[in-house]
């Protein structure tokens, strides 16, 4: 058995460490899974080091550096631009139909090249996704075909089809935004769409997360190799400038872009504190680590940030099977939901 597997968690010491832990960092801790909560403990206490919990609420309680340490570790901050790069093609195409432009136009834009995602996928896994994306070209996408069935419900058709779209701005939001990848991915693909579309609508993007450090990295915009594998050429040629530094190459995303963003520090557990609500709502990789009862209390929360018509997109390991009948499967492949009612 290893030193992590030995430490053993005494409920009462842990009840009160999160306590202390919620009053100084003001996470809503019982949304999260017992079980991820423990590893972040344990994570943090064989760096101190620490073999008992009760040392561990010690030097947490002595070390206010400790608390941002544990916040930063407790956070999930793993993302890149283009993360799952279909969805973004939907996203796209989403907005391409409401206008009644082609997709197909548009897709070379947002595809990553073979080599790239050849080089970051395994091997068997990239033969497999060739031979879907072979699949899909002789036939066309399922979501090609079921998008235009639901445009009119979908509050993004409403605002853009309304005489007085100037008013009605689009609002979407990305939550847990990390370090900014996924909503600069989205800035790029409609400020991309905004240069070619004559009287294309007004948007606003909002992006939230409790890490400040985090926040603090996307308000700068710059970025390592890891974050661009993905990225298609195209995007990575008209919004980055490509810096030398020390520790090699860093990507700096364009000022134009970041003013595209506004990032908030908010924790979600606790509500929103914009009174507008969205029309798309990506909320990938957050609720696989809420337990149940307070994921279904979250969920009852997104659901009220939703304009009827509203898109909330999930990540691809995510789904929210029949226990919300308010938010209706329409994308199977990318876990995307509509609010219906």
């Amino acid at each position: 058995m290893g030193f992590i597997e030995s430490i053993k968690i005494d409920d009462h010491v842990y009840s009160v460490l999160l306590r202390l832990l919620k009053n100084k960092a003001g996470i809503n801790f019982e949304y999260y899974r017992k079980n991820f909560i423990e590893k972040r403990i344990k994570s943090r206490m064989i760096r101190i080091p620490c073999k008992k919990l009760e040392e561990y609420y010690d030097y947490l309680f002595s070390h206010d550096e400790e608390i941002k340490n544990f916040i930063e570790n407790f956070t999930i901050n793993y993302t890149h631009f283009f993360r799952d790069w279909e969805v973004y093609k939907t996203f796209q195409d989403l907005f391409l139909a409401c206008l009644n432009k082609k997709t197909e136009e548009f897709t070379r834009f947002i595809k990553p090249s073979s080599s790239k995602l050849e080089k970051f996928r395994s091997k068997d896994n990239y033969k497999k996704n060739q031979k879907k994306q072979k699949n899909r070209d002789n036939d066309m996408d399922p979501f090609a075909l079921n998008v235009l069935t639901i445009l009119s419900p979908l509050s993004l058709f409403r605002k853009i089809k309304d005489p007085n779209t100037s008013k009605n701005k689009i609002n979407i939001w990305s939550a847990p935004c990390a370090s900014g990848e996924e909503p600069y991915t989205i800035a790029m693909i409609l400020d991309n769409l905004e240069r070619i579309i004559h009287n294309f609508p007004d948007f606003r993007i909002l992006a939230l997360d409790i890490d400040k450090d985090a926040l603090t990295k996307a308000k700068l915009g710059i970025y390592e190799e890891m974050a661009m594998k993905e990225i298609p050429e195209y995007f990575k040629r008209n919004y980055f400038k490509k810096k030398e530094t020390h520790f090699g190459f860093k990507y700096v995303i364009n000022e134009e872009i970041k003013r595209k963003v506004e990032f908030i520090d908010e924790d979600l557990t606790k509500g929103h504190m914009k009174s507008f609500k969205y029309d798309i709502l990506f909320c990938r990789y957050l609720l696989i680590y809420f337990n149940r009862i307070n994921r279904d209390k979250f969920l009852k929360n997104i659901e009220n940030q939703l304009n009827v018509g509203g898109l909330l997109v999930l990540g691809k390991t995510e789904t929210l099977f029949n226990n919300h009948p308010v938010l209706r499967l329409v994308d199977e492949k990318n876990h995307i939901y509509i609010k219906s009612y």
